[in-house]
């Protein structure tokens, strides 16, 4: 972990010790009794958020199989046996029938042969309460000054294992790159959504770690995810903006939550993004030549409506503001000045 969190408890709160969600699964898998199969929804509300069913269902197909591997007892919510990664839909029925599991029509009878009933500290539960807990840290402040040099940071995956986290210092007037920072470290965590800060977190606190020894940290970061506007609030760009104490603003391509119109949008128009009946967050359009727009909402110690002035002030014609730009091709690339 980041020396930004040895020896801090409140810290430590919003970080608590990440669980291997991989071991997490696979000892839930081994839960399921010969006879009987599980669904992917249900070992997701085992782990604590049937939110990570899809990765459950990734897990199945993508895992170190072995002779002993219980996933083919991992069937559908419907009880369809769904594909298998040991072989064909044939070949999982073989392994269930000579199981005692009756496979009538390509699929199980649940209420019959599912197993729901597990022993589980439901980790992600746990994440959750840390995230609710760093709500209460986040501030929304006004703002008046543009600083002269902006960042970005972003973080790349070139393996399933493993991720490249960049940083990107911009001149805000013109857009041009004045320096950068990457790093590459080994990742765990899966990416579930509304858990990003948990995947990324640790690379990013590692990356801000390295650019403020070198005496290149900026006044306030651009993060390619979201801040306040969350399921919970508590983007990555908010526990980062918190966790390392920067100001910081979210920035994606895609709208995690809230509800906004963006039929129609003119080039440079924004709309504001609702969570409820409040505005989180903004969709602009950036330029005329991308249609879709991006999402913009304050992480901490900044508001809605200077993360906007800002944004706008570093978009140059390219569907993301320009520190963004720089940090995630940096990722891409593993390559830094």
């Amino acid at each position: 972990m980041s020396e930004i969190f040895r020896g801090c408890k409140a810290m430590a709160e919003l970080l608590p010790e990440i669980p291997d969600l991989v071991q997490c699964l696979q000892a839930l898998l081994a839960q399921v009794p010969a006879g009987r199969v599980t669904t992917y929804g249900t070992l997701a509300e085992a782990l604590g958020n049937p939110i990570a069913a899809r990765w459950v269902g990734y897990f199945a197909l993508h895992h170190d199989h072995t002779a002993g591997c219980r996933c083919h007892r991992i069937v559908r919510a419907d009880g369809g046996l769904g594909k298998f990664i040991g072989g064909s839909e044939r070949a999982k029925a073989r392994l269930l029938t000579a199981e005692g599991v009756r496979v009538a029509g390509s699929a199980v009878d649940l209420a019959k042969f599912g197993h729901d009933r597990f022993v589980t500290g439901r980790p992600l539960e746990e994440l959750k309460r840390a995230q609710e807990s760093l709500v209460k840290r986040v501030s929304l402040r006004p703002r008046k000054r543009i600083p002269k040099l902006v960042a970005g940071v972003d973080v790349s995956y070139p393996t399933a294992s493993e991720g490249i986290a960049a940083y990107a210092l911009v001149e805000t007037k013109t857009g041009r790159l004045v320096w950068s920072k990457a790093i590459r470290r080994p990742v765990a965590f899966p990416y579930i959504t509304t858990y990003l800060s948990f995947r990324e977190l640790p690379l990013l606190l590692d990356l801000i770690e390295e650019v403020r020894t070198a005496g290149k940290m900026a006044e306030v970061l651009l993060v390619d995810g979201s801040g306040v506007l969350h399921h919970r609030h508590a983007g990555i760009a908010a526990h980062l903006g918190v966790a390392a104490s920067l100001p910081t603003i979210g920035v994606t391509k895609k709208l995690l939550c809230g509800k906004v119109n963006i039929e129609g949008m003119r080039p440079r128009e924004s709309r504001p993004v609702l969570l409820g009946e409040e505005p989180a967050g903004v969709a602009i359009r950036t330029s005329e030549g991308s249609r879709r727009p991006i999402f913009i909402s304050p992480g901490h110690r900044l508001d809605l409506a200077y993360s906007e002035c800002l944004v706008r002030q570093l978009l140059i014609g390219r569907r993301l503001p320009e520190p963004l730009y720089w940090a995630d091709r940096l990722s891409r690339t593993g390559a830094a000045e």
